[in-house]
């Protein structure tokens, strides 16, 4: 089972470590560092995305909820980043291209960058530096592109996004396809259209009293004890509370009569 906190670190933070990890362990020479500083200047800052037309870009779309508007996506990726976002516990909000910095790249030019998505969320209590509301942009990209030739570009973006979000209060974090096309999409996305269900209160309400008195319960017990109900009906609103985050389960368990559910 992977905590709540692991399930954050995302592509960028990896990447920071590693390279620290691989200077402290490296003894530069003058040539070397003078040659890498050359480098970091001569990245190229460029301006707001650029959307290739591949197969891979795509536009659309995803409705999320009955009552939310609908979220616009340029790529697959993007489009499961943010049907992941739904599934995650603790997540409010998911708006994308929120906003589009400005800043003087290292030639003095200036330049814009818009990142694909803002996320409000609740901090889980295990994770640091303390629980509470949290914001954070986030930039969607493929592992290919961001070890791409591109990448000096890319990375100059990432710095100066993180710093502008870091001083708003807010983080600034970049995921692949390793962080999102997990198991746990999966379980969203089978989660997902149970969203848009009309609620059977009288078995919601059964449910949700039978999970609270034995704390964790599967699928399979709830629908055995409630037999006064259908156990179709049982099922799907399990799959309902599922779904709108009114019941959970661990991350990435799959959707069967043994899954342990909690309130």
């Amino acid at each position: 089972m992977r905590k709540n906190k692991d399930l954050w670190v995302d592509w960028l933070t990896k990447y920071e470590t590693e390279t620290q990890n691989m200077r402290l362990g490296e003894n530069y020479s003058l040539a070397e560092s003078l040659f890498e500083t050359l480098n970091d200047i001569s990245a190229e800052t460029r301006g707001a995305r650029e959307i290739r037309p591949t197969d891979r870009s795509i536009t659309g779309l995803l409705k999320v909820a009955p009552d939310q508007p609908q979220i616009p996506f340029e790529s697959s990726l993007e489009r499961d980043f943010a049907i992941l976002m739904t599934g995650r516990r603790g997540v409010f909000s998911i708006e994308a291209q929120p906003v589009t910095i400005r800043y003087l790249d290292d030639f003095g030019k200036e330049r814009t960058y818009t990142p694909d998505f803002l996320i409000t969320r609740y901090r889980h209590e295990l994770e640091r530096p303390e629980p509470g509301l949290h914001t954070m942009l986030v930039e969607i990209k493929y592992t290919s592109d961001l070890n791409g030739k591109n990448q000096p570009t890319l990375l100059q973006k990432f710095k100066h996004a993180k710093q502008w979000a870091e001083f708003k209060g807010w983080s600034f974090s970049v995921f692949t396809e390793k962080e999102i096309r997990t198991s746990e999409l999966e379980r969203a996305r089978e989660l997902l259209p149970y969203r848009f269900l009309d609620s059977d209160t009288p078995v919601e309400s059964a449910i949700d009293l039978f999970v609270q008195q034995h704390k964790v319960a599967t699928i399979r017990q709830i629908t055995d004890a409630l037999h006064n109900f259908s156990e179709e009906q049982v099922h799907t609103e399990v799959l309902k509370m599922l779904a709108t985050h009114q019941l959970f389960a661990d991350d990435d368990s799959r959707l069967d009569a043994d899954l342990s559910i909690y309130s």
